[in-house]
């Protein structure tokens, strides 16, 4: 089993200039815990996350301030296992998939032990 076999997809992301505030209804309205932070031209600078938002009560702090910096990702043609690996190496909870230099998707820990499961 591959990333792009377990990847949710379409992609929630968002810009650096959004409140947390903004965020966490984005969270809660998609049913999503991360989403990427892109650039106006579509680069990543960061992930954010649940984990990013828990100690934070100023909810009119920007994503910008509270983000990730260190992105991780994977081709769509990682194994499940590398995926998971990534992971637990790491000690994160969600890698991007990408391809030709741009998100296809985002999988979650929950996604990798699903697609463990699976095989």
């Amino acid at each position: 089993m591959k990333a792009s076999d377990i990847m949710s997809v379409p992609i929630v992301s968002t810009r650096g200039n959004v409140t947390l505030g903004t965020i966490k209804g984005l969270f809660s309205n998609n049913k999503i815990s991360s989403a990427p932070v892109l650039k106006e031209n579509g680069e990543i600078e960061g992930i954010i996350s649940n984990s990013d938002l828990a100690a934070i009560h100023n909810e009119n702090l920007f994503v910008k301030d509270v983000m990730s910096r260190r992105v991780h990702v994977c081709a769509l043609n990682a194994r499940v296992k590398d995926v998971a690996n990534i992971m637990t190496k790491e000690g994160i909870h969600h890698v991007v998939a990408m391809e030709d230099g741009k998100i296809r998707g985002m999988i979650s820990s929950l996604d990798v032990i699903r697609g463990l499961m699976a095989e």
